[in-house]
């Protein structure tokens, strides 16, 4: 099938759908093309043509996938000259505030200059400021007017939105001006810059308000950039969080080195959530107390200097994580304590819909409740601990099969042997009746994910269910074993 000639979000405009959901459907082809693009390069020789850190060119748009982009909205007030400066750099007196911060930026330095305007401010000002920018030597092919209804009904509103989706390409970097925004026009634009960073990933480099002051020497033009980017740095944290990924945290801080929120943009930081997740992700059950731990201290540190708007992000994470560390020491053994951080873990990842991870937990929970009589000196990461694991691999074995069609040979039999005591204070303690209905259901469900799911028609559609339910019923076996006094072993082998 030949590729479309124009943007697919075009195609799909002009069709049936609206601007933002084509807009969205057009990022969902740009991915897969760039993916296509990718593999054809490397099956054709092996290797990328390009490094992967550089931006490739966008296969719909012309030219590079980052265009530099000035937009701003002419109002149609009456405006008075002045001396507009941007952090101690004057710009000539204009009566536009527009020409001002063209200058500062330097002539040359943006790629399309839009201005965005209604019937009035356009008979009443557009000409006059095209001039201006005319002496300034900006070349007239590069400016665009946008014109807007006057109406402020619903539908007027969604077409001023619209409006500006159209004009922006995926990747576009935006200088902002807000000054002389129409009645409503700013709230509706601050939304559209918002919709363009998820759904076109463009990059702000600056939203300005020329703050006219009369009768004095200079008026400053502010930049309120950072009210815009706190929308990335809570997309990223709400992506920790919910999602247990990273990632954006790395991108908003990689893209946006000067900002208020700078305890947030800190390599340790960031460093810490990426261990912490990956241990979470990769399984790592052991190492995951650990990480936690690590990040919430680290945490804690870095919200002494906070901003309040800081301190309100870390304390999202710190909510989510901290379930994960214990104020108890770590006797390093298979005893209640550690039940709970599995529990725990696995309640995380089954939050964060990490199923299969889940599922792998629980399953290795179970076969570690074989292992909670051992010796004192059998610690859960020293030598002694990594051999008995085969107990663990028994004692799931036992739950599995039914008892009259055990069949262990050689040193499983001998292990089998070993845990019978166990085995037997649990049933009679009526613990066993309930960890096997849960095991037998449990493993299915993680042979299912171990093979891909190929041996059934399709994957279960009761996963997140089922999980629940698992999860609920392991939690009765800790609680029961707990009651009776069994972690450990009988009294006089607890040491």
């Amino acid at each position: 099938m030949d590729r479309p000639d124009r943007p697919v979000a075009v195609i799909l405009k002009d069709s049936i759908l609206s601007q933002p959901v084509a807009v969205l459907y057009e990022s969902l082809y740009n991915i897969l093309n760039y993916f296509h693009f990718f593999l054809q390069a490397v099956l054709e020789d092996n290797r990328p043509r390009r490094p992967v850190a550089v931006i490739m060119k966008n296969p719909i748009y012309e030219g590079n996938f980052m265009r530099r982009i000035y937009i701003s909205f002419l109002g149609n007030g009456i405006y008075n000259e002045a001396t507009y400066c941007i952090n101690g750099k004057k710009a000539e007196p204009y009566i536009y505030v527009q020409a001002a911060e063209l200058q500062l930026a330097g002539t040359d330095y943006f790629d399309k200059i839009f201005l965005v305007m209604t019937r009035t401010s356009k008979n009443k000002h557009y000409d006059i400021l095209k001039k201006d920018l005319s002496r300034l030597g900006i070349d007239d092919k590069k400016i665009s007017s946008i014109e807007i209804t006057e109406e402020l009904d619903p539908d007027a509103q969604w077409s001023w939105f619209e409006e500006i989706l159209t004009n922006i390409d995926p990747g576009d970097e935006l200088t902002v001006d807000l000054t002389h925004g129409y009645r409503i026009f700013s709230i509706v634009f601050s939304t559209a810059l918002n919709f363009l960073q998820k759904a076109k990933d463009i990059k702000i480099k600056a939203v300005y308000y020329g703050a006219y002051e009369k009768d004095k020497k200079e008026s400053p033009i502010v930049d309120v950039k950072d009210f815009y980017i706190i929308n990335q740095w809570t997309d990223a944290i709400s992506r920790l969080v919910e999602d247990a990924d990273p990632g954006k945290l790395g991108v908003v801080a990689q893209e946006e080195e000067n900002g208020r929120l700078n305890e947030l943009n800190d390599p340790e930081l960031i460093e810490a959530f990426q261990l912490l997740t990956g241990a979470l992700k990769n399984v790592e059950v052991h190492k995951t107390f650990e990480k936690a731990s690590n990040t919430i201290e680290l945490i804690k540190k870095k919200e002494r200097n906070a901003s309040i708007t800081g301190k309100i992000l870390f304390d999202l994470v710190k909510e989510k994580f901290v379930s994960l560390i214990s104020d108890k020491t770590s006797t390093g053994r298979y005893d209640y304590d550690y039940f709970r951080i599995q529990l725990t873990i696995i309640e995380l990842l089954l939050q964060h819909h990490l199923f299969m991870q889940a599922y792998t937990v629980m399953r290795e929970m179970a076969a570690s409740f074989g292992l909670i009589q051992m010796p004192a000196n059998v610690k859960i990461q020293n030598a002694k601990g990594r051999d008995k694991r085969k107990y663990a691999e028994v004692f799931i074995s036992m739950l599995v099969i039914d008892e009259e069609k055990w069949t262990f040979e050689g040193y499983r039999e001998n292990i089998q042997k070993n845990l019978l005591p166990l085995y037997n204070s649990m049933k009679q303690n009526s613990i066993l009746p309930k960890l096997r209905e849960i095991v037998k259901d449990l493993v299915t469900y993680r042979n299912g994910f171990d093979h891909a799911w190929t041996s059934q028609a399709q994957a279960k559609t009761d996963i997140e269910e089922k999980g629940a339910e698992f999860l609920k019923g392991l939690e009765e076996v800790v609680e029961k074993i707990q009651e009776k006094g069994m972690y450990g072993g009988p009294p006089e082998k607890r040491n």
